[in-house]
């Protein structure tokens, strides 16, 4: 079954697919590249949204000149469409690094290219809904990013409150990735899910529950 075909059945049969991969160099290139593409594609559906709230916090300058308006959106199109490969290539790169230390922790027997496959793979439900939320954005005429949530803190009015950030936690797209990620930290490192899952899924809660203090 070649690489491509992985990029479907890790959505079905997870398991099954990160041991097939686990020993290949080259498996984490197509869902990088569809990490990238759909990232893309985000941030263009988006741009309209990114635009008029960029200038909105300008206009709120005193120092700001309509004159450079033109200027203002060329810069935030280029600025998008760069950070958006290379805010993909830091997160997979340096989330291998953190694996890796998790292995070390668990006594695991996975490698660091290994690593960084799963992480391709197990990235893909957040970026998909980063592409759905794009395209409500787009479609809805949205003008802010922040208007458009598919956790559950989109049944709350209040978008300031603390009910919505702690309810917006619950996105069954950022969980589903959370459940690649321990089911491919366990293949990778040979591990138990249970012993790999209280590490990851501990840590995940810690940094949810402590961006709240920041709220």
């Amino acid at each position: 079954m070649s690489h491509f075909s992985s990029l479907f059945t890790i959505f079905s049969s997870p398991a099954e697919t990160f041991k097939r991969v686990k020993e290949s160099k080259l498996a984490w290139l197509f869902p990088f590249l569809l990490l990238v593409i759909i990232s893309l594609i985000s941030v263009q559906l988006q741009m309209p949204a990114t635009i008029q709230t960029t200038l909105d916090t300008l206009k709120a300058q005193p120092n700001y000149s309509a004159v450079d308006t033109d200027m203002i959106v060329q810069s935030t199109k280029v600025m998008g469409w760069v950070m958006a490969p290379l805010t993909i290539a830091f997160m997979v790169f340096l989330s291998g690094l953190v694996y890796l230390l998790l292995n070390l922790i668990v006594r695991g027997e996975a490698k660091y290219m290994q690593l960084v496959t799963m992480v391709t793979f197990a990235m893909l439900p957040s970026t998909i809904g980063g592409l759905i939320t794009a395209v409500l954005v787009y479609t809805t005429g949205a003008t802010s990013i922040t208007e458009i949530s598919l956790s559950l803190g989109a049944l709350v009015a209040d978008k300031e409150s603390m009910l919505y950030h702690l309810l917006s936690i619950v996105n069954p797209f950022s969980l589903w990735g959370l459940a690649l990620y321990v089911i491919g930290s366990s293949v990778m490192m040979n591990r138990p899910r249970k012993t790999v899952g209280i590490w990851i899924i501990g840590v995940w809660l810690i940094i949810s529950l402590g961006s709240l203090l920041l709220v």
